[in-house]
Protein backbone atom coordinates (compact mmCIF):
# COMPACT_ATOMS: atom_id res chain seq x y z
CA UNK A 1 0.00 0.00 0.00
CA UNK A 2 1.58 3.67 -1.04
CA UNK A 3 1.00 5.10 2.63
CA UNK A 4 1.13 8.55 1.27
CA UNK A 5 0.34 11.26 3.60
CA UNK A 6 0.32 14.91 1.97
CA UNK A 7 1.92 17.69 3.72
CA UNK A 8 -0.46 20.03 5.39
CA UNK A 9 1.75 23.26 3.76
CA UNK A 10 0.36 21.49 0.36
CA UNK A 11 -2.93 21.60 1.67
CA UNK A 12 -2.95 24.92 2.99
CA UNK A 13 -2.71 26.15 -0.88
CA UNK A 14 -6.42 25.12 -1.25
CA UNK A 15 -7.29 27.55 1.10
CA UNK A 16 -8.29 31.37 0.97
CA UNK A 17 -6.15 33.79 2.12
CA UNK A 18 -8.71 36.35 4.28
CA UNK A 19 -8.10 39.77 2.99
CA UNK A 20 -10.62 43.14 2.80
CA UNK A 21 -10.50 42.69 -0.83
CA UNK A 22 -12.86 39.71 -0.89
CA UNK A 23 -16.54 39.85 -1.50
CA UNK A 24 -19.69 37.54 -0.36
CA UNK A 25 -19.27 34.14 -1.47
CA UNK A 26 -15.51 34.80 -2.81
CA UNK A 27 -14.59 31.64 -0.08
CA UNK A 28 -17.10 29.57 -1.46
CA UNK A 29 -21.01 29.03 -1.70
CA UNK A 30 -22.36 25.27 -1.15
CA UNK A 31 -25.08 23.19 -0.73
CA UNK A 32 -26.40 19.89 1.28
CA UNK A 33 -29.12 18.13 -0.33
CA UNK A 34 -30.49 16.36 2.30
CA UNK A 35 -32.94 15.99 4.98
CA UNK A 36 -36.50 14.20 5.40
CA UNK A 37 -39.02 14.16 8.29
CA UNK A 38 -37.03 11.72 9.78
CA UNK A 39 -33.61 12.85 9.29
CA UNK A 40 -33.25 16.72 9.71
CA UNK A 41 -29.75 16.88 11.67
CA UNK A 42 -27.52 15.14 8.85
CA UNK A 43 -27.72 18.01 6.17
CA UNK A 44 -28.09 21.07 9.49
CA UNK A 45 -24.27 19.16 10.28
CA UNK A 46 -22.85 19.00 6.46
CA UNK A 47 -23.98 22.73 6.10
CA UNK A 48 -23.05 23.62 9.49
CA UNK A 49 -19.32 22.21 9.12
CA UNK A 50 -18.68 24.16 6.24
CA UNK A 51 -19.76 27.28 7.10
CA UNK A 52 -17.52 27.04 10.83
CA UNK A 53 -14.31 25.87 8.73
CA UNK A 54 -14.97 29.39 6.61
CA UNK A 55 -17.15 28.93 3.17
CA UNK A 56 -18.92 31.88 3.08
CA UNK A 57 -22.97 30.88 2.25
CA UNK A 58 -23.97 27.44 2.60
CA UNK A 59 -27.62 25.78 1.56
CA UNK A 60 -29.64 23.21 2.35
CA UNK A 61 -32.15 21.79 -0.16
CA UNK A 62 -34.52 19.51 1.87
CA UNK A 63 -37.84 17.57 2.07
CA UNK A 64 -40.57 20.20 3.01
CA UNK A 65 -41.73 18.54 6.18
CA UNK A 66 -38.06 18.98 7.48
CA UNK A 67 -37.44 22.62 6.27
CA UNK A 68 -39.01 24.00 9.42
CA UNK A 69 -37.50 22.20 11.56
CA UNK A 70 -33.68 22.77 9.99
CA UNK A 71 -34.40 26.17 9.98
CA UNK A 72 -34.76 26.01 13.91
CA UNK A 73 -31.78 25.21 14.38
CA UNK A 74 -29.53 27.85 12.87
CA UNK A 75 -30.51 31.39 11.26
CA UNK A 76 -27.20 31.06 9.48
CA UNK A 77 -28.14 28.38 6.62
CA UNK A 78 -30.16 28.92 3.51
CA UNK A 79 -32.81 26.32 4.07
CA UNK A 80 -34.97 25.70 0.19
CA UNK A 81 -37.73 23.34 0.85
CA UNK A 82 -37.42 21.91 -2.74
CA UNK A 83 -37.85 18.11 -2.26
CA UNK A 84 -41.24 15.99 -1.89
CA UNK A 85 -41.71 12.80 -0.70
CA UNK A 86 -44.04 10.50 -2.34
CA UNK A 87 -46.78 11.62 0.47
CA UNK A 88 -46.16 14.89 -0.64
CA UNK A 89 -45.77 14.57 -4.41
CA UNK A 90 -48.81 16.57 -5.20
CA UNK A 91 -47.76 19.58 -5.17
CA UNK A 92 -45.18 19.94 -6.70
CA UNK A 93 -44.02 17.48 -9.55
CA UNK A 94 -40.33 16.21 -10.50
CA UNK A 95 -39.96 18.46 -13.33
CA UNK A 96 -40.71 21.45 -10.95
CA UNK A 97 -38.87 20.29 -8.31
CA UNK A 98 -35.98 20.09 -10.89
CA UNK A 99 -36.61 23.71 -12.36
CA UNK A 100 -36.09 24.62 -8.80
CA UNK A 101 -32.76 23.18 -7.61
CA UNK A 102 -31.06 23.55 -11.43
CA UNK A 103 -30.73 27.75 -10.56
CA UNK A 104 -29.19 27.43 -7.59
CA UNK A 105 -26.63 24.40 -8.95
CA UNK A 106 -25.74 27.08 -11.60
CA UNK A 107 -24.53 29.52 -7.90
CA UNK A 108 -22.62 27.17 -6.41
CA UNK A 109 -19.28 25.84 -6.30
CA UNK A 110 -19.60 22.16 -4.96
CA UNK A 111 -22.16 20.74 -3.76
CA UNK A 112 -22.82 17.28 -1.32
CA UNK A 113 -26.04 14.73 -1.60
CA UNK A 114 -27.38 12.24 0.55
CA UNK A 115 -27.20 13.25 4.17
CA UNK A 116 -30.61 12.59 5.63
CA UNK A 117 -32.06 11.35 2.69
CA UNK A 118 -33.99 8.21 3.75
CA UNK A 119 -35.34 6.33 1.54
CA UNK A 120 -38.42 7.72 -0.43
CA UNK A 121 -38.05 6.87 -3.93
CA UNK A 122 -39.50 10.42 -5.17
CA UNK A 123 -36.87 12.51 -3.01
CA UNK A 124 -33.97 9.68 -4.89
CA UNK A 125 -35.48 10.82 -8.11
CA UNK A 126 -34.88 14.15 -8.02
CA UNK A 127 -31.37 13.62 -5.84
CA UNK A 128 -30.49 11.52 -9.00
CA UNK A 129 -31.52 14.44 -11.52
CA UNK A 130 -29.50 16.63 -9.24
CA UNK A 131 -26.38 14.80 -9.91
CA UNK A 132 -26.57 14.36 -13.34
CA UNK A 133 -27.22 18.67 -13.41
CA UNK A 134 -24.40 18.95 -11.35
CA UNK A 135 -21.97 16.81 -13.21
CA UNK A 136 -23.21 18.81 -16.52
CA UNK A 137 -22.17 21.86 -14.48
CA UNK A 138 -19.00 20.25 -13.60
CA UNK A 139 -19.51 21.05 -9.83
CA UNK A 140 -17.37 19.29 -7.38
CA UNK A 141 -19.83 16.38 -5.64
CA UNK A 142 -19.87 14.63 -2.40
CA UNK A 143 -21.82 11.67 -2.29
CA UNK A 144 -22.42 9.92 1.39
CA UNK A 145 -25.07 8.43 3.28
CA UNK A 146 -27.98 7.21 1.05
CA UNK A 147 -26.85 8.85 -2.02
CA UNK A 148 -24.32 5.82 -2.11
CA UNK A 149 -27.48 3.55 -2.23
CA UNK A 150 -28.37 5.21 -5.58
CA UNK A 151 -24.56 4.61 -6.36
CA UNK A 152 -25.01 0.84 -5.55
CA UNK A 153 -28.28 0.38 -7.64
CA UNK A 154 -26.65 2.74 -10.77
CA UNK A 155 -23.31 3.22 -10.89
CA UNK A 156 -23.60 4.94 -14.11
CA UNK A 157 -25.14 7.99 -12.24
CA UNK A 158 -21.41 9.26 -10.72
CA UNK A 159 -19.36 6.89 -13.00
CA UNK A 160 -16.36 8.40 -14.84
CA UNK A 161 -16.67 11.79 -12.80
CA UNK A 162 -13.38 12.73 -11.66
CA UNK A 163 -14.65 15.51 -9.61
CA UNK A 164 -16.59 13.43 -7.40
CA UNK A 165 -15.86 11.89 -3.74
CA UNK A 166 -17.74 9.43 -2.04
CA UNK A 167 -17.46 8.56 1.44
CA UNK A 168 -18.62 5.24 2.61
CA UNK A 169 -18.38 3.21 5.65
CA UNK A 170 -17.52 -0.34 5.70
CA UNK A 171 -20.87 -1.83 5.18
CA UNK A 172 -22.06 0.81 2.40
CA UNK A 173 -18.47 0.27 1.23
CA UNK A 174 -18.81 -3.54 0.94
CA UNK A 175 -22.31 -2.85 -0.61
CA UNK A 176 -20.82 -1.36 -3.36
CA UNK A 177 -18.31 -3.29 -3.56
CA UNK A 178 -20.25 -6.07 -4.40
CA UNK A 179 -22.34 -4.26 -7.22
CA UNK A 180 -19.28 -3.31 -8.87
CA UNK A 181 -18.03 -7.16 -8.83
CA UNK A 182 -15.03 -6.38 -6.49
CA UNK A 183 -14.80 -9.89 -4.56
CA UNK A 184 -12.90 -12.39 -4.47
CA UNK A 185 -14.08 -16.14 -4.07
CA UNK A 186 -13.60 -16.77 -0.32
CA UNK A 187 -11.06 -14.10 0.20
CA UNK A 188 -11.26 -10.98 1.36
CA UNK A 189 -9.31 -8.05 -0.48
CA UNK A 190 -7.00 -6.00 1.69
CA UNK A 191 -9.14 -3.05 1.83
CA UNK A 192 -6.81 -0.40 0.51
CA UNK A 193 -6.66 -2.58 -2.64
CA UNK A 194 -10.65 -3.26 -2.70
CA UNK A 195 -11.04 0.56 -3.01
CA UNK A 196 -8.33 1.21 -5.32
CA UNK A 197 -10.37 -0.76 -7.60
CA UNK A 198 -13.41 0.22 -6.79
CA UNK A 199 -12.82 3.79 -7.84
CA UNK A 200 -11.03 2.49 -10.72
CA UNK A 201 -14.42 0.48 -11.60
CA UNK A 202 -16.07 4.13 -10.87
CA UNK A 203 -14.05 5.29 -13.49
CA UNK A 204 -10.84 7.85 -11.27
CA UNK A 205 -14.14 8.82 -8.57
CA UNK A 206 -12.48 9.84 -5.10
CA UNK A 207 -13.32 7.05 -3.00
CA UNK A 208 -12.85 7.59 0.94
CA UNK A 209 -13.39 4.58 2.77
CA UNK A 210 -13.87 5.80 6.53
CA UNK A 211 -12.60 3.19 9.07
CA UNK A 212 -9.49 3.06 11.36
CA UNK A 213 -7.47 4.92 9.05
CA UNK A 214 -9.51 6.90 6.34
CA UNK A 215 -8.33 4.93 2.10
CA UNK A 216 -8.52 7.42 0.11
CA UNK A 217 -7.85 6.51 -3.56
CA UNK A 218 -8.12 8.14 -7.06
CA UNK A 219 -7.72 4.27 -8.43
CA UNK A 220 -4.24 5.47 -9.02
CA UNK A 221 -3.12 6.26 -5.98
CA UNK A 222 -3.69 6.15 -2.48
CA UNK A 223 -3.22 8.62 1.14
CA UNK A 224 -4.07 7.07 4.37
CA UNK A 225 -5.04 9.34 6.80
CA UNK A 226 -4.60 8.24 10.58
CA UNK A 227 -4.77 11.39 12.71
CA UNK A 228 -5.96 10.32 16.09
CA UNK A 229 -9.85 10.64 16.70
CA UNK A 230 -12.20 10.08 19.52
CA UNK A 231 -13.45 6.83 20.49
CA UNK A 232 -16.94 7.93 20.52
CA UNK A 233 -19.25 6.99 17.15
CA UNK A 234 -22.10 8.61 17.94
CA UNK A 235 -23.83 9.80 14.44
CA UNK A 236 -23.58 12.62 12.55
CA UNK A 237 -19.52 12.73 12.61
CA UNK A 238 -19.51 11.63 9.17
CA UNK A 239 -22.15 14.04 7.93
CA UNK A 240 -19.40 16.27 8.93
CA UNK A 241 -16.83 14.78 7.22
CA UNK A 242 -19.34 15.03 4.18
CA UNK A 243 -19.46 19.16 5.37
CA UNK A 244 -15.30 19.09 5.51
CA UNK A 245 -15.00 17.57 1.92
CA UNK A 246 -17.41 20.08 0.74
CA UNK A 247 -15.56 22.99 1.77
CA UNK A 248 -12.04 21.95 0.09
CA UNK A 249 -13.68 20.75 -2.96
CA UNK A 250 -15.17 24.56 -3.19
CA UNK A 251 -12.16 26.40 -2.46
CA UNK A 252 -10.63 24.21 -5.13
CA UNK A 253 -12.92 25.27 -7.95
CA UNK A 254 -11.32 28.75 -6.57
CA UNK A 255 -8.11 27.14 -6.50
CA UNK A 256 -8.27 26.19 -10.35
CA UNK A 257 -9.46 29.86 -11.42
CA UNK A 258 -6.27 31.33 -9.60
CA UNK A 259 -8.67 33.21 -7.18
CA UNK A 260 -5.55 33.30 -5.06
CA UNK A 261 -2.06 32.86 -4.46
CA UNK A 262 -1.08 30.20 -2.11
CA UNK A 263 0.20 31.30 1.12
CA UNK A 264 2.85 28.37 1.40
CA UNK A 265 5.77 27.71 -0.88
CA UNK A 266 4.81 23.97 -1.80
CA UNK A 267 4.28 22.22 -5.22
CA UNK A 268 1.15 23.18 -6.57
CA UNK A 269 -1.54 20.93 -6.82
CA UNK A 270 -2.17 19.26 -10.20
CA UNK A 271 -5.87 19.83 -10.75
CA UNK A 272 -6.65 16.46 -11.25
CA UNK A 273 -5.90 15.46 -7.73
CA UNK A 274 -7.66 18.15 -5.75
CA UNK A 275 -10.27 15.79 -4.75
CA UNK A 276 -7.95 13.49 -3.37
CA UNK A 277 -6.09 16.42 -1.00
CA UNK A 278 -9.74 18.07 -0.27
CA UNK A 279 -10.73 14.70 1.14
CA UNK A 280 -7.41 13.95 3.02
CA UNK A 281 -7.54 17.52 4.45
CA UNK A 282 -11.59 16.82 5.89
CA UNK A 283 -10.33 13.73 6.73
CA UNK A 284 -7.73 15.21 8.91
CA UNK A 285 -10.04 17.82 10.30
CA UNK A 286 -12.72 15.84 10.87
CA UNK A 287 -10.73 13.39 13.08
CA UNK A 288 -9.03 15.57 15.22
CA UNK A 289 -12.36 17.43 15.81
CA UNK A 290 -13.63 14.33 17.11
CA UNK A 291 -10.34 13.85 19.28
CA UNK A 292 -10.60 17.12 21.20
CA UNK A 293 -14.12 16.75 21.42
CA UNK A 294 -13.56 13.51 23.19
CA UNK A 295 -11.06 15.14 25.58
CA UNK A 296 -13.14 17.70 26.78
CA UNK A 297 -17.01 15.46 27.12
CA UNK A 298 -15.84 11.51 27.12
CA UNK A 299 -18.57 9.50 26.81
CA UNK A 300 -21.10 12.07 26.39
CA UNK A 301 -19.87 13.24 23.01
CA UNK A 302 -22.25 13.70 20.49
CA UNK A 303 -21.69 15.08 16.98
CA UNK A 304 -22.53 18.35 18.29
CA UNK A 305 -19.89 18.46 20.47
CA UNK A 306 -17.41 17.55 17.38
CA UNK A 307 -18.85 20.31 15.28
CA UNK A 308 -18.30 22.74 18.05
CA UNK A 309 -14.67 21.87 17.22
CA UNK A 310 -14.31 21.84 14.16
CA UNK A 311 -12.66 25.29 13.44
CA UNK A 312 -10.28 24.74 16.23
CA UNK A 313 -8.80 21.86 14.72
CA UNK A 314 -8.36 23.90 11.40
CA UNK A 315 -6.32 26.05 13.69
CA UNK A 316 -4.42 23.52 15.33
CA UNK A 317 -3.17 22.07 11.86
CA UNK A 318 -2.97 25.51 10.04
CA UNK A 319 -2.34 28.17 12.38
CA UNK A 320 1.25 28.38 11.56
CA UNK A 321 0.64 28.24 8.18
CA UNK A 322 -1.97 30.59 7.69
CA UNK A 323 -1.38 34.33 8.77
CA UNK A 324 -4.56 36.36 9.74
CA UNK A 325 -4.08 39.76 7.56
CA UNK A 326 -3.53 42.31 9.93
CA UNK A 327 -6.00 45.77 9.69
CA UNK A 328 -3.69 48.70 8.36
CA UNK A 329 -2.59 51.67 10.65
CA UNK A 330 -2.39 54.05 7.67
Amino acid sequence: MSDLRPRVQTLAQLIPPLTYDLHKGDCGRVAAIGGCEEYTGAPYFVASSALRLGNDIAYVVCEKDAATVIKSYSPDLIVNPYLRSVDNQGDRSLDEIEKKINPLLDKLHAVAAGSGLGNDTNIHESVRRAIKAARERSLPIVLDADALALVTKSPDIISGYQNAVLTPNPPEFARLSKALGVSTAGKELPVDEAAQIVAQKLGGVTIVRKGKKDIITNGQRVFVCDEAGGLRRCGGQGDLLTGATLTFLAWGEKYKQGMWKPQSSSEPIKHSLIPMHAAYAACMLARHASFLAYEECGRATTSTNVLEQIDIAFDNKFEEILKAVKPSKT
